[in-house]
């Protein structure tokens, strides 16, 4: 992959954004800090590929927490169909844009 592509894929202000969000996107669980990470979207109809993730622009902020909202869309707990992870984080990605915009993280 080239360095472009990879700068592209990676924006570091959108992942240090969960440091500053008010909650998980998915749950509402408050930031107690460093509990909130940038989840990526697992679908491979976003990008996702054998050795890399999804762009973080298509990211949702996400509690990290034991059991929490990334372990559920990522498939490690909750026993969620496929469906259901999917549409958790995309309407968990859908409340993260509209944070990013809403402070100015995106303009």
């Amino acid at each position: 992959m080239s360095l472009q592509k990879l700068k592209f894929r990676e924006i570091p202000k959108l992942r240090e954004s969960a440091r500053h969000a008010p909650h998980c996107f998915g749950c509402e669980r408050q930031n107690t800090g460093g509990n909130l990470v940038l989840a990526h979207d697992n679908r491979l109809e976003s990008g996702r590929g054998a050795y890399f993730k999804t762009p973080d622009y298509l990211g949702a902020i996400l509690c990290a927490d034991a059991d929490g909202c990334h372990d559920k869309v990522d498939g490690r707990s909750g026993g969620l169909t496929k469906d259901e992870k999917h549409e958790l984080h995309a309407a968990a990605h859908r409340k993260t844009l509209t944070w990013w915009f809403e402070t100015g993280v995106i303009r």
